[in-house]
């Protein structure tokens, strides 16, 4: 057993990982297991780096898409049963699993600041739907400029929602 606060030493180590939070463990799996389906926020927020963006939302019909801000709707992956429509969530989206596109579904993001790092470029900004800063990883070769306005998509089945009040994934 091997502890540390350092997540990506806890990522190339581990076999297996348990995150801990104020004593009781809030997940226990693979590396990869606990990066791919975070069991709660407070997992989510501590993998992955850039940390994943959490963003309020409600759940559109039949549950099977998400509402920023009351206008931008991004469909999920699959519908969530049990769940109605209009039901307050947090919706997880990873910086690298948001791509830029000029598709239907996309939400605009304000970009306020850029970090050129090589191989990727940060881009932290805003979705105009909501006041919520947002962090996107794009290719190092990228050329945006804060100010500017991109349009992006997220992966359907890369999408985590999780529960508003327990912090807990839905799906």
């Amino acid at each position: 057993i091997y502890v540390t606060h350092d997540q990506v030493e806890a990522m190339t180590l581990a076999d297996q990982l348990i995150v801990m939070n104020a004593g009781v463990a809030e997940q226990i799996g693979t590396p990869i297991d606990v990066y791919e389906h975070p069991a709660t926020t407070f997992v989510a927020a501590c993998i992955g780096s850039p940390s994943m963006n959490f963003l309020p939302a409600t759940l559109g019909p039949n549950a099977a898409s998400v509402s920023l801000g009351g206008r931008d709707q991004l469909p999920l992956g699959a519908p969530l049963p049990g769940l109605a429509e209009g039901t307050p969530v947090t919706l997880g989206l990873r910086p690298e699993h948001l791509m830029v596109t000029e598709g239907s579904t996309a939400v605009e993001l304000r970009v306020d600041l850029v970090e050129p790092l090589g191989a990727d470029t940060l881009a932290h900004g805003h979705f105009t739907a909501l006041d919520t800063d947002v962090t996107v990883r794009l290719p190092g070769n990228s050329r945006v400029k804060a100010g500017e306005v991109l349009k992006l998509a997220a992966t359907p089945d890369r999408m985590h929602v999780f529960d508003r009040e327990s912090g807990k994934r839905l799906s």
